[in-house]
């Protein structure tokens, strides 16, 4: 059975109509004489029978000192997991990216994004990288979109979420080629204003089941200051088959961290920034626990983390790093919702971000 299966009670046009009303690129309006700082990204993960891929497009304001106005960052980000971490972060010249504000569809040097006939089409190779990712990512999930999602007391941020895709393609790896048919697949779009530096953190992950058939489909964010002590914003997601199902928020939640994830080597990319960050004990639970409840419904999630790859970004206005680090582990599931039993092991990525 295809994990597409346990979505039919959503039509596939009707998804992909959704998509293209929300998924569309923003872009910044810096150029045009507006504020700078505008960060955009679409991001894509895929779980493969025998690797993980991540792979990022994103645009953002040139902001350092004697950069031409309105310029803008065009980066690549790709991340493989198998044995061991591989992947870059490859960065475009303006003359090779074309992206139109009201479309999907970018091109950023010889990599392409397409939304076609409802999928998405995903086409990299890395420039220094033996790795090239050539993958069709089906939507099985109705997108969530949330608005003016605050980090800090600067401006809000926004984010479209589909937990639910179904990738098939190919990903090669030192021309090793990797098959992927109906892989379970994760798709998100943030845009806003907002700093490398600033004073907020967050920790963020979505779990796929290692079952198709069945209905669960969850994804975690919690947006916070750099030391953890006051939360912005928090949010449990749950997915029943293409829907939303249920949402814990705020006070319903309670987090708790267990442990240290403590990896004998870390992949940092760009691997030039591998100098301004060598520590090798990133701020990373061996376990997050998450338990909610309200109104009668109840759920408890546990992540427990296996290893990780760091994408490592020069803070906007100092001479400091912000450290996204990307997490793979084990994600579990259970509680009772609207009077029924909610059960789900699988797969997951999660992120921390932090100094």
């Amino acid at each position: 059975m295809s994990p597409l299966d346990g979505a039919r009670p959503v039509e596939e046009g009707v998804v992909s109509q959704a998509l293209r009303r929300a998924d569309y690129f923003r872009r910044s309006p810096f150029s045009l004489g507006g504020p700078g700082g505008h960060k955009e990204w679409l991001h894509f993960c895929v779980y493969g029978p025998e690797i993980d891929v991540l792979v990022n497009f994103s645009l953002c304001d040139d902001v350092r000192t004697g950069s031409a106005p309105g310029a803008e960052l065009a980066r690549v980000t790709v991340l493989v997991r198998g044995e061991e971490w591989d992947g870059d972060v490859d960065l475009y010249a303006p003359a090779d990216v074309v992206v139109r504000g009201g479309h999907i569809d970018a091109t950023f040097g010889q990599s392409t994004l397409i939304f076609r006939d409802g999928e998405y089409h995903i086409s990299v190779a890395l420039q220094e990288r033996p790795i090239a990712v050539d993958l069709r990512l089906r939507p099985a999930s109705m997108p969530s979109l949330a608005n003016n999602v605050q980090l800090d007391l600067g401006p809000p941020i926004n984010w479209l979420v589909v937990p639910r895709l179904v990738a098939s393609g190919t990903v090669t790896v030192a021309g090793r080629h990797t098959r992927f048919e109906d892989a379970p697949a994760y798709h998100d779009h943030n845009w806003g204003h907002f700093a490398w530096g600033r004073d907020f953190a967050w920790e963020w992950g979505f779990g796929l089941p290692h079952e198709p058939e069945c209905p669960w489909s969850l994804v975690f964010a919690r947006l916070s200051d750099r030391a953890h002590t006051r939360t912005f914003t928090q949010a449990l997601f749950l997915w029943k088959d293409a829907r939303q199902h249920r949402v814990l928020r705020a006070r319903d939640l309670e987090i708790r961290h267990e442990g240290h994830l403590r990896p004998a080597r870390i992949l940092k990319i760009p691997r030039v920034m591998a100098l301004l960050s060598p520590d090798l004990l990133p701020d990373i639970p061996r376990r997050l626990h998450i338990r909610g409840e309200a109104d009668g419904d109840s759920m408890e999630c546990m992540f427990e983390s296996s290893d990780c790859a760091q994408v490592i970004i020069p803070n906007d206005h100092d001479l400091g790093v912000t450290i996204i680090n990307e997490v793979s582990g084990a994600v579990r599931l259970s509680g009772q919702v609207r009077g029924e039993t909610v059960f789900m092991e699988g797969r997951a990525i999660f992120e921390f971000l932090g100094a």
